[in-house]
């Protein structure tokens, strides 16, 4: 659990070894954890406030830097403010180095209660070299028509995707778990599953999100999980086919 900046830099600098495995092993699309540089048991506001980031903060920077010099669409979550509200949110960087979308997690759970705002409006999507992208946040891949009051009401998506990057804290249970094979049913995309893995303390309050695992799962449920390790940061890559060129 990252509740100052030191942490949050030495959380970044794991990230950076994990991102140069998977350049070197030619990844084009990479999807990180949500809130994977910070932590995700905040017990308020104030402790969310004290990692938090406009779009273009320090992580941003740090992840748009690290797409250029990757050639790589990179996607991750992290604690987004926009000087009055907070929110658990997801941004993906293209290979120029521009920050190209980013989402809002509508359907809160847990600790989100504590600290967030929901997000009030659909994800994005963009177009990208390997067609139409976008990236969800946990709980929003269960809840795909928002249940929270007071949030954005219809489907999901405007526009359907053809590949989503989703970003969990999933915890314990099933894997894969079912809502992440349903959304690829649904949509028919090809969904990049990002989980955390490991035991979170914040003070006396613990969480323990199990042994993690990632996954890449094509619409006809095909799961992929080469390079997996359980309980252990890891790199999970597979090459699909799209009609516009590879995804690994």
């Amino acid at each position: 659990m990252a509740l100052c900046q030191a942490e949050t830099s030495a959380n970044l600098r794991r990230i950076e070894g994990l991102l140069d495995q998977a350049g070197r092993m030619g990844s084009e699309v990479i999807a990180l954890p949500e809130l994977c540089s910070t932590g995700y048991s905040f017990m308020g506001p104030e402790q969310a406030a004290m990692v938090s980031e406009p779009r273009d903060g320090l992580t941003s920077r740090f992840m748009a830097d690290a797409a250029r010099q990757l050639e790589a669409y990179v996607a991750w979550g992290f604690v987004e403010t926009d000087g009055s509200s907070l929110y658990n949110s997801a941004s993906i960087a293209g290979p120029d180095g521009q920050i190209i979308m980013t989402s809002r997690k509508m359907n809160l759970w847990g600790n989100d209660f504590l600290w967030a705002s929901p997000g009030r409006f659909p994800p994005p999507v963009v177009r990208t070299d390997f067609g139409m992208m976008s990236a969800i946040v946990c709980r929003d891949v269960r809840n795909r028509i928002p249940k929270v009051p007071k949030v954005a009401s219809g489907p999901m998506f405007d526009v359907k995707p053809d590949i989503v990057t989703v970003h969990v804290n999933w915890g314990k249970g099933g894997f894969p778990a079912t809502q992440w094979m349903d959304i690829v049913e649904d949509l028919g995309c090809v969904a990049v599953v990002s989980n955390r893995w490991g035991v979170e303390r914040n003070g006396e309050f613990e969480q323990d999100f199990g042994q993690g695992g990632s996954a890449i799962i094509e619409p006809d449920w095909t799961v992929h999980t080469e390079g997996i390790r359980w309980g252990a940061d890891c790199v999970v890559c597979h090459r699909v086919d799209m009609d516009k060129g590879p995804l690994l």
